[in-house]
């Protein structure tokens, strides 16, 4: 599987080149191209300057019974908190039976060593698709449709939205709505076509075993338990209507995965299927846009493991302006752990292919348990101006 998916995205990156030799005016294939780079500052955070960098291409054709295929791929570069890449790492340490154990789907764990992780790169969608009246078909590394049809709370930032975000300059946000149980790892995802604004979806993951950028499903913390996520299943529905008399467009998604844990035997007891729930809303007016969104799991703990979050957010446009404020919130019982994060901010785009974001922003990490001794470096409060640049073409 892995060689399938190097081999779609190389021939994804060949596609402009095998354009450029035709002397024909006419290419039955369409290839699009993606660059672009994020760079985040946050002088009172833990790590002042993080970045991140991506490189995109796909290409497709229509064939003459009108179905339409083709092949995506995406390389992402990233430098993000090393002791919190891909969101999971280490969180606090316990005492009691939660000593060395992690979520299955959050990845925080408590009672292993803080493990420093490196800028890393890795390609996060190789797949190749067929789509037509019945709907899409995908094979390759790609979102399962949780995640790809979840409606989050609106954000002037990209990188850094709460409950999104890709970088974390703090190293203590454990807020977290996206859906994204499985990662970039190989899949089969159906989805429907959208019919009166309704669009349904599946997918199936054999083994989440790719670790990702954002979602590091396969990360196993020092000293701690080594989990693998297997036979993942995800479903998803997202609605979208725009109201014409009201000048008013309504959306919303509801999505639900589920996986098998595979743990070694001295934890296995503790371990079992691990379900995840997310719900999200949004509506957006002429120059506002208001929404929220949900997410609930177990982890795959049989106990008190549960993890809770959600994030809501506001938007106002005025003229090549947006100013926004969110806030979000989540407790992890597996840790101990309650956090919430804040922040306000304006995002103006300075050319077509150059935006920059300013704001404030607030993150707090606290204790919801009296048993959990927390190992944290630094605040648990930091708060600060928040730069975001972001350079695409």
């Amino acid at each position: 599987m892995k060689f399938a998916q190097v081999t779609i995205f190389a021939a994804a990156l060949a596609g402009p080149l095998a354009h450029a030799q035709w002397e024909d005016d006419w290419n039955p294939w369409e290839t699009k191209t993606d660059f672009g780079t994020t760079i985040a500052i946050m002088p009172e955070g833990d790590e002042q300057v993080l970045a991140r960098a991506w490189a995109g291409v796909s290409t497709n054709r229509i064939l003459e019974n009108g179905l339409e295929i083709g092949v995506a791929g995406r390389l992402e570069a990233q430098k993000d908190h090393p002791q919190r890449a891909g969101f999971s790492g280490l969180a606090a340490a316990a005492e009691g039976t939660r000593f060395g154990y992690q979520g299955a789907f959050t990845g925080l764990a408590i009672g292993a060593e803080p493990e420093d992780t490196d800028a890393r790169a890795q390609i996060e969608t190789a797949y190749a698709y067929v789509e037509g009246g019945y709907g899409e078909l995908r094979l390759g590394r790609d979102l399962g449709v949780a995640a790809r049809f979840q409606e989050n709370a609106p954000s002037v930032f990209d990188t850094l939205a709460s409950g999104r975000q890709s970088l974390d300059l703090t190293g203590i946000d454990m807020v977290t709505t996206r859906h994204d149980l499985t990662g970039p790892s190989a899949k089969i995802t159906y989805t429907t076509p959208r019919l009166i604004g309704i669009r349904a979806g599946l997918s199936f993951t054999p083994k989440a075993d790719v670790r990702g950028l954002d979602r590091d499903a396969d990360r196993n913390l020092p000293g701690a338990a080594p989990i693998t996520l297997v036979n993942a299943i995800e479903g998803a529905v997202n609605v979208s209507r725009l109201l014409r008399s009201e000048g008013i467009r309504l959306s919303g998604a509801l999505g639900a995965s589920t996986a098998e844990v595979e743990a070694p035997p001295y934890a296995s007891a503790l371990y079992g299927q691990v379900t995840t729930w997310s719900l999200g809303a949004k509506a957006e007016f002429e120059t506002i846009s208001i929404g929220a969104s949900w997410l609930a799991t177990d982890n795959g703990i049989e106990g008190e493991g549960d993890y809770d979050s959600w994030t809501a957010g506001v938007t106002k446009s005025l003229g090549d302006y947006v100013l926004g404020a969110e806030y979000g919130w989540a407790e992890d019982k597996l840790t101990g752990l309650e956090g919430d994060a804040w922040k306000i901010g304006v995002s103006h785009a300075v050319t077509k292919h150059a935006k920059i974001t300013l704001g404030y922003a607030e993150n707090s990490l606290n204790l919801s348990q009296p048993n959990t001794l927390a190992l944290l470096s630094g605040k648990n409060s930091p708060e600060g101006i928040v730069i975001e640049i972001t350079l695409s073409d």
